[in-house]
């Protein structure tokens, strides 16, 4: 899986931006269930990306803010 817009992937670490568009989640698990260690640059990229991704979601929830106004 690549990272998207709504999608983030750092090794084997993923979070998206939930169907609801009220919070990203996140898995962490190896496909054996055990914790997932990145070093020290994959962390600072996952930083990154969930920065990216929590703007995204910022962006959408003004959005649905906006259309829900509107519509009133």
């Amino acid at each position: 899986m690549k990272s998207t817009a709504e999608v983030v992937k750092v090794s084997e670490v993923f979070a998206w931006i939930e169907t609801q568009r009220e919070a990203i989640a996140m898995r962490a698990t190896t496909r054996d269930g055990k914790p997932v260690e990145l070093t020290a640059e994959q962390t600072r990229l996952l930083a990154q990306r969930l920065t990216k991704l929590a703007d995204v979601l910022d962006s959408l929830v003004e959005q649905e803010r906006e259309r829900s106004s509107s519509a009133d």
